[in-house]
């Protein structure tokens, strides 16, 4: 069984609380509770899209808020409108960031749900210049409509194989540009109709809510720490004795010193060569002494 100095166990016990204490501050980052630091929100990403975005009319509203639960829950319901698109949803711990497209008809009730949520602090709505629409792409499509018509004739009436494969590829040029054409036109009739909307909703806490909530955390993790460091050192202890038991069965022993045994082996030789110096004297003073007596007689 061990034995452990008393200082030794006092040392023991002071690592074992300083290290749960280490663990709880950790944890619950209870210095940058009393420190007052700013959230850093990073929406580059965001901005860049709302930036590149062609709709004409763009929303852009920043939230703080205690709770994402009652604005979550107010997005999703709109959100799952099928007239609805989301092109992001991201949540990073503090904050998130929502991004998506609903048609200019259901704007005064999609905007009015917004405004009733608690913590709106920005508010801003852009409308696109003009100069990204360009008037002339209906009139643009129609002409080349007519040249590709006006060509498709022209090599029906022909038999010369030569003019038929110019006429061809002249044909395939211009439905080229009549689909491009027609992609600007629907890109052009979505972002007319449809408004985007970017939302960044910061969660904020305050300094009496923050400080108490790390406390918590601070006190829960140093006792759970302190609990399983104490398991552990008892669950080490017994273990060790288990095995040196085992080890005791096995035929394995601890070694000794042999200096005891060499002392109590000098002092045995030792008393006995005293012993044998005193009886010697002894025998000699009883020789003297018959010898005295024989020289008076």
């Amino acid at each position: 069984m061990f034995r452990l100095k008393r200082d030794t166990k006092y040392i023991l016990i002071i690592v074992v609380i300083v290290l749960s204490v280490f663990m709880g501050l950790r944890k619950s980052n209870l210095q940058q509770a009393f420190s007052k630091k700013k959230v850093t929100v990073d929406i580059s990403y965001v901005e860049k899209l709302f930036d590149d975005s062609a709709n004409e009319r763009k929303i852009k509203l920043i939230y703080n808020v205690k709770d994402f639960d009652k604005i979550k829950s107010i997005l999703s319901g709109i959100l799952e409108d099928e007239d609805v698109y989301t092109k992001l949803f991201e949540t990073k711990g503090s904050y998130f960031n929502v991004v998506f497209e609903f048609p200019k008809t259901k704007y005064e009730g999609i905007t009015k749900k917004l405004r009733e949520i608690d913590g709106l602090e920005v508010e801003n709505i852009q409308s696109a210049s003009a100069v990204r629409y360009s008037p002339n792409i209906e009139a643009n499509l129609k002409n080349n409509e007519l040249s590709k018509k006006r060509i498709q004739d022209l090599m029906n009436r022909t038999s010369s194989h030569e003019s038929i494969k110019h006429f061809s590829s002249q044909i395939r040029k211009i439905q080229a540009t009549i689909d491009s054409l027609k992609n600007q036109k629907k890109f052009q009739s979505h972002n007319s109709n449809y408004s985007i909307v970017i939302i960044t909703a910061i969660k904020h806490l305050g300094d009496n809510s923050m400080i108490r909530n790390s406390i918590n955390v601070f006190v829960l993790t140093t006792f759970i720490s302190l609990i399983a460091m104490i398991c552990g050192l008892i669950v080490f202890y017994y273990v060790t004795i288990i095995l040196v038991k085992v080890m005791e069965l096995m035929g394995i022993k601890t070694a000794r010193g042999s200096s005891g045994y060499g002392y109590n082996y000098g002092r045995k030789s030792y008393s006995r060569q005293v012993k044998r110096v005193y009886k010697d004297i002894e025998d000699k003073k009883e020789n003297n002494k018959e010898n005295n007596k024989e020289k008076d007689k």
